[in-house]
């Protein structure tokens, strides 16, 4: 589902059902049912108002949070590539271009294939078969020199870092925030848009219009909430400030998105 859509129904909606709301108790109650109870009402919502908001605003820091994580993670990934890639002249020639043909595999498969399924939502990665198949090569490497030795102890280095950062990567959009926290916080969103109606204002237009307010303040928090749930939906722009250069940047030639393996070494 798109933002624009996302938007439509959780705010758009939201709005339009706490308008529903308003006329209807305007159209079942009279002005005295709520008059006598201005001033306690005004208390409680006060009262509510503040724990809701302090629960939305910490919900809203934590999904922030998560997004700039995942943003720095997407980032290192991207890094080691370009590192192990350089990192390899330090190589024989034969090995050296062996790994970076695993490394141009992976990278052009997660630019091309695994930015849109963890974009879906999707849990399976088209990858998995080049990020082993590298492991497999780096592993395979013999240096025989103390320059070998030593650029073989960086691309271990840079390995281990891509790895991390494919592993956050992957287990990131499982670690949504939970329905619980959700029915809470659109309970909250429901109780507060509930309390405006305990307020008699003679101008209906104009109690309408700060009910709308109101409104449009919860959804659109939430809204904000549901976007960076997941921090690697295209809309967030993650992916244009990692795997946002083409393979031929790092060195790469060709295009490997769509080969078959280097060689047996993943089978």
């Amino acid at each position: 589902m798109s933002v624009i859509d996302e938007s439509i129904l959780l705010v758009g909606g939201g709005v339009l059902c706490s308008v529903i709301g308003l006329v209807a108790v305007r159209k079942t109650f009279r002005r005295h049912d709520f008059k006598k109870h201005h001033e306690i009402a005004g208390y409680f919502i006060s009262v509510v108002g503040t724990l809701y908001s302090i629960l939305l605003g910490l919900i809203v820091v934590n999904v922030q949070s998560k997004f700039d994580e995942s943003k720095m993670m997407a980032q290192a990934e991207a890094s080691s590539c370009s590192d192990i890639s350089n990192i390899c002249r330090g190589l024989p020639r034969s090995q050296a271009d062996r790994v970076r043909s695993y490394l141009q595999w992976y990278y052009t498969v997660v630019q091309a294939e695994d930015w849109e399924k963890i974009a879906e939502g999707g849990a399976q990665e088209l990858s998995i078969p080049a990020y082993q198949g590298l492991w497999n090569c780096v592993s395979a490497l013999e240096p025989t020199t103390n320059k070998e030795s030593a650029c073989f102890s960086s691309v271990l280095d840079s390995m281990k870092r891509l790895s991390d950062a494919r592993r956050y990567r992957m287990s990131a959009r499982k670690r949504g925030l939970s329905s619980i926290v959700w029915v809470v916080l659109c309970t909250g969103a429901v109780m507060i848009i509930l309390f405006t109606y305990f307020f008699w204002v003679e101008s209906a237009g104009t109690q309408t219009l700060l009910t709308v307010f109101v409104a449009l303040f919860v959804t659109l928090n939430l809204l904000l909430v549901r976007l960076f749930e997941n921090p690697y939906r295209s809309e967030l722009l993650i992916k244009k400030g990692a795997f946002y250069f083409r393979p031929s940047v790092l060195g790469f030639n060709g295009d490997k998105s769509k080969a078959e393996p280097p060689d047996p070494l993943v089978k």
